[in-house]
């Protein structure tokens, strides 16, 4: 549901932060980048190539990409449903992809903030 000054309801915004989120993983599961290992988002932002699977380059960018996509939307997710809210939106997004991918991006189990994994 909507208050007045929201532009989308919480379900949109679980929506766009899920649909964003699975493309970073597939993207990062086709490269063969684990980015929930420590230091690994880093990395793809640094542009470190040496990461990337062999012939996925193109794939990389585009990784590297809804990367800075994925922190412009939860900033924004932030600052119009609150911290409080965009939590809860973010844990439940997070979930519902951990079950889906399992430890295929690494080793933390979680998706949480940068230098381990996504947020």
């Amino acid at each position: 549901m909507r208050t007045p000054k929201q532009r989308h309801s919480h379900e949109e915004w679980e929506k766009t932060v899920e649909d964003v989120d699975l493309q970073i993983a597939q993207l990062a599961i086709m490269c063969h980048v684990r980015l929930l290992d420590p230091g690994v988002i880093e990395r793809v932002l640094d542009n470190d190539l040496r990461l990337c699977g062999d012939g996925h380059e193109s794939g990389f960018e585009k990784l590297r990409g809804m990367l800075y996509l994925h922190y412009e939307v939860q900033t924004r997710l932030a600052e119009e449903l609150g911290p409080v809210d965009a939590a809860e939106v973010i844990q439940r997004v997070r979930q519902h992809l951990l079950v889906r991918i399992g430890t295929q991006l690494g080793t933390l189990g979680t998706m949480g903030a940068p230098g381990g994994a996504v947020q």
